[in-house]
């Protein structure tokens, strides 16, 4: 029994070690305008996503840890734990089957020491409407869900990670750009604050509009703040500052 719970606990882990031992062997980075930007892995963290379908997986792992912030969505429930707390999560005998239906990321600090976590969503501009066949391929090869296509700015679609997949959505975002068939792609930071929203929340929100403006990365601007060239979400929908 306990060489087989052994084994449970070694197959559990093996997504996030993956995941983490992968990005370790470079530098942790995105890309924005073409450049690289810098970030710093926080080991401390894990991001877990489920579909909110899986209610009772929710639950269950929800009753297991303490949940440090959430992200809000519409289809996943996000939530922030501790790493310590994700080792004990995968030790436990459910965890085979529910790890099934999650979804991991990581937690980064910008050049500013600002934390961000990265959600499963990543927003990939095409170079040209035909490359939409080229995407679905992409998003075929990676695993990944095509979510909605920008119905203002139809060249930009935002993608998910699903479940089972091995790389991040910071890795995927990368892999996309660097393959050069796309424009821009970049994965969905949100601030490490109370009440944070993903970029997927705030594009397809139909409840009463927000006057708040928000870049691509889900960080909401600062009233009166001069915004530099980029694409915004105001009242739910982008805009470009040019």
């Amino acid at each position: 029994m306990k060489k087989t719970l052994l084994i449970i606990m070694a197959l559990a882990g093996l997504f996030l070690s993956a995941s983490v031992s992968e990005v370790k062997a470079q530098d942790y980075f995105y890309y924005y305008k073409g450049k690289k930007i810098p970030l710093t892995l926080n080991e401390s963290k894990v991001i877990v996503s489920i579909p909110k379908e899986y209610d009772e997986t929710i639950e269950r792992i929800r009753a297991k840890v303490q949940v440090l912030s959430t992200i809000k969505d519409e289809t996943l429930d996000i939530i922030i734990i501790s790493r310590s707390d994700y080792e004990k999560l995968a030790s436990q005998d459910f965890w085979e089957e529910d790890a099934k239906s999650v979804i991991l990321t990581l937690s980064y600090f910008t050049e500013d020491n600002v934390e961000v976590y990265t959600t499963p969503y990543l927003t990939v501009k095409l170079k040209k409407e035909e490359d939409k066949d080229l995407l679905v391929s992409c998003a075929e090869k990676y695993n990944l869900k095509i979510v909605e296509q920008n119905s203002f700015m139809p060249l930009y679609y935002i993608l998910s990670l699903t479940p089972g997949n091995v790389k991040n959505s910071l890795q995927c975002a990368n892999e996309l750009y660097e393959s050069g068939n796309f424009s821009s792609s970049q994965p969905d930071f949100c601030d490490a604050n109370p009440d944070i929203e993903s970029v997927r929340s705030i594009t397809t929100s139909k409840t009463g509009a927000s006057s708040d403006t928000y870049d691509l990365q889900g960080r909401r601007m600062a009233e009166g703040q001069s915004l530099q060239r980029g694409i915004y979400v105001k009242d739910g929908r982008k805009f470009v500052v040019k």
